[in-house]
């Protein structure tokens, strides 16, 4: 109702006393019936061999759908165009107001066409929107009102992030310049193209409209053209809900794989998973409300970086499981290993392996003990604790045996002990080195995007 209002007071700009119209009269229809005082296919000033001047102007009352798959957006206007046809000069006082369509067709007006339209139709409910008002001086008004979905070629480059300009075009179809001569109207205190103020849209602001002269030279001749440019910019925070913070959320929650212990194979693999599966989703379906082109988007920039992060997590607890196990595979047992081992503890050893010292292995008496107790179940047998020298062969062949096999154990575990460590530190080293290089990543990426001009 406001936006009626609007258009009313804006562009019903007629004196006090015109306020009141004539209705259609007969001597009105006759005149336009009668071929040799009208001339409906030629333009009121065609015999005098100037241009006839058509002033356009604009009323948006609504504004939608500005989809970035289809490149198009609705309008929803009051289209103006006001010219002069002397021929139709009347004594009446105050303007005749034609509302039969029929009547319309047999006056001549300008063939103006949106050169930019998907598709176009008049508003029909409850009744034909539109209406001619022609002035004594012979100056006619008509007014339409037109729903219509245009074309717009956007630049998605800064998606979500972005502001386009998206024109209007309008020319005549079949008379050039020299014939037909489209101008926006010049009214004291009146915008040619303005809009009503509670226009809202929920994905899109529109922030600006500007008109302008678009003609063009074609083989026909040089055809009049006028662009009314819409400047909107994208709400960016539906999409800081809808994208940007659950992907950063999954990013974060893939960095809990750094305080799972080592030996969590199952864990931290079915979180690094389900966690680059859970971006990879998001991702297409954002790739699928979006149209094919051939550079890369801000939305693109900023899910193959989580993704990136997500598959960081994964490479990280490689590294660290290969970093446990490579101390392990480099004791394996070697048969020449066992044998000499045997013969150095059979003929060589002054001593059993309990009196071992922390220098004898280098490592320090807590992780003695703890090598010790996972990993040589034998120690806790009394009978391979000591033996002596002067038993029989046999028992000496069992004894040295089973002391190459607590020696293997104790190497195995200290060095288990030793990669288990080092993933330790590899993952406390990444508890930080992530979540910064995640920090500096969206300070570079918001800066550059909203900032970038």
């Amino acid at each position: 109702m406001m936006g009626l209002l609007l258009h009313l007071l804006m562009w019903w700009t007629v004196r006090a006393e015109d306020v009141t119209f004539v209705p259609l009269t007969r001597e009105f229809l006759d005149r336009l019936r009668n071929e040799t005082l009208y001339n409906r296919y030629a333009t009121p000033t065609q015999y005098d061999g100037i241009p006839t001047n058509v002033s356009l102007s604009m009323f948006i009352e609504g504004m939608s759908s500005f989809s970035a798959q289809t490149m198009d957006y609705h309008l929803d206007m009051y289209f103006q165009q006001e010219w002069y046809d002397l021929r139709l000069e009347h004594n009446h006082t105050a303007p005749i107001l034609v509302k039969d369509k029929k009547v319309f067709r047999e006056m001549w007006h300008p063939d103006v066409y949106f050169a930019n339209a998907k598709s176009a139709s008049f508003q029909v409910v409850t009744d034909d929107n539109f209406l001619v008002w022609v002035y004594p001086d012979g100056r006619v008004w008509y007014d339409t009102r037109i729903s219509i979905v245009v074309s717009c070629n956007m630049d998605l480059w800064k998606y979500p992030l972005d502001s386009q300009q998206c024109p209007l075009r309008v020319l005549s179809y079949a008379y050039p310049e020299s014939v037909l001569r489209l101008v926006w109207s010049i009214k004291d205190d009146f915008l040619p193209v303005d809009r009503n103020p509670e226009i809202t849209m929920p994905d899109m602001q529109l922030k600006d409209i500007r008109t302008g002269y678009c003609n063009g030279t074609y083989a026909t001749g040089v055809w009049s053209c006028m662009t009314a440019v819409f400047y909107v910019e994208r709400e960016v925070m539906h999409h800081v809900m809808q994208t940007y913070l659950p992907t950063a959320l999954i990013v974060v929650i893939s960095w809990f794989n750094f305080w799972l212990d080592v030996d969590s194979a199952p864990a931290r693999v079915s979180l690094s998973i389900t966690t680059l599966l859970t971006i990879s989703t998001q991702a297409n379906a954002v790739k699928l409300a979006l149209p094919e082109v051939s550079y890369m988007k801000a939305i693109d920039v900023w899910m193959g970086s989580c993704m990136a992060f997500v598959f960081g997590v994964m490479i990280e607890f490689t590294i660290c499981h290969f970093a446990k196990n490579r101390e392990l595979l480099r004791c394996e047992p070697q048969p020449s290993l066992i044998v000499d081992t045997a013969l150095s503890t059979l003929f060589g050893a002054s001593r059993d392996i309990d009196d071992l010292n922390d220098e004898d292995v280098g490592i320090s008496s807590q992780e003695n003990h703890t090598a010790l107790n996972l990993l040589s179940p034998e120690r806790s047998e009394p009978r391979l604790r000591s033996f002596s020298a002067n038993v029989n062969t046999n028992e000496s062949r069992l004894v040295t045996v089973d002391i190459s096999r607590r020696a293997l154990h104790w190497t195995r575990a200290l060095r288990n002990l030793r990669g288990r460590r080092i993933a330790q530190r590899i993952d406390e080293r990444c508890r930080t080195i992530f979540p910064v290089g995640f920090l500096l990543f969206n300070l570079g990426y918001w800066t550059f995007y909203l900032l970038y001009s």
